[in-house]
């Protein structure tokens, strides 16, 4: 039996739209005409490996005029067999309360976090950025409230020396155009939004909030090397299924994710995009979702791992849940 696999990210960003209804409205109607959101790009790579290891037609769906709520009522209605592409950007309360109504398959993906700057603010790396707001407070721009992005933000805060002050906007995409605007001087935004304006005159990249350097960028630091000892974010992105759907089919999804995902090639795909292929069971796409409906940040400094070096502390999702 073929299966739809559903992306509900609207084309200008991760985040859903909300605002004034009129308003709101008009910018739902546009994503029918928006380019279309970095995931697009992952969900085709996601439907290789699932029409590859199962061998049956899997068919994409775009429905980001609908919103992320709207998609996973959807999935949860379904009769047929239909995937959802879901992840960190989907950051509505309705939409994690009806995401908990579905079934989890699997987490498929990681998206490091890059911090980046407008180039002729002078600063050549994290510690000249510091010295340069030493005397205010410095805006970050970040692609949602509930993103890896802001969430690093809120561990830095009491590290930096005025503080850092969170700037939301609709998704990395919309951060990024917040630096190129000079709205705000840098942003914590998603690799995969990042990789585009590599070797940009008016962009720099000062770090990577991951493990380690990314083979697209091997001249640019993790924020560990530039002196950030514990400084990781990721956001994620995984699967749900109809609660109806038969476990068999569930771990034949499993399966096939697990051994695609382990190959250099897809990694090696991934990564060019900007995503890391990881894989992770359903209880640890749980554990995700309940880490992200906790949101506050008490909940969030629950979860931290204390850093030897300077005290600094960050929220990794992936090294809790895989641990």
């Amino acid at each position: 039996m073929p299966l739809t696999l559903l992306n509900p990210y609207p084309g200008s960003g991760a985040a859903d739209i909300t605002g004034i209804p009129v308003m709101s409205k008009a910018l739902r109607a546009m994503q029918t005409y928006a380019t279309p959101s970095t995931t697009d790009a992952l969900v085709q790579h996601l439907r290789r490996v699932l029409v590859a290891g199962l061998e049956v037609d899997v068919h994409m769906l775009r429905n980001p005029r609908g919103g992320g709520d709207a998609a996973a009522m959807a999935v949860a209605a379904a009769l047929d067999p239909l995937l959802m592409f879901a992840g960190s950007g989907l950051t509505a309360e309705a939409t994690l309360s009806t995401l908990q109504e579905l079934q989890p398959v699997a987490l498929v993906a990681e998206v490091p976090q890059a911090l980046v700057m407008f180039r002729d603010g002078g600063s050549a790396d994290i510690a000249q950025l510091m010295q340069r707001s030493r005397h205010a407070t410095l805006q970050i721009g970040t692609p949602g409230e509930r993103t890896a992005g802001r969430w690093l933000v809120a561990q830095l805060q009491g590290h930096w020396p005025q503080g850092l002050s969170a700037v939301t906007y609709n998704g990395g995409n919309g951060a990024l155009r917040g630096v190129l605007a000079q709205q705000v001087p840098a942003a914590l935004a998603p690799l995969p939004a990042v990789l585009p304006y590599a070797g940009n005159r008016r962009v720099r990249i000062l770090a990577i909030a991951a493990g380690m350097r990314h083979s697209l960028l091997p001249e640019i630091p993790t924020f560990a090397q530039a002196g950030w000892p514990g400084a990781t974010a990721s956001g994620w992105h995984g699967l749900f299924a109809p609660p109806t759907l038969p476990a068999t089919t569930v771990r034949q999804l499993q399966d096939t994710l697990a051994a695609a995902l382990a190959t250099s090639d897809v990694q090696r795909d991934w990564a060019g995009l900007g995503y890391t292929a990881v894989y992770g069971d359903a209880p640890a796409l749980q554990r995700v979702l309940e880490i992200e409906q906790q949101g506050s940040p008490a909940a969030t400094a629950q979860l931290q791992s204390p850093v030897s070096s300077g005290g600094l502390t960050a929220r990794n999702i992936f090294s809790k849940v895989r641990s």
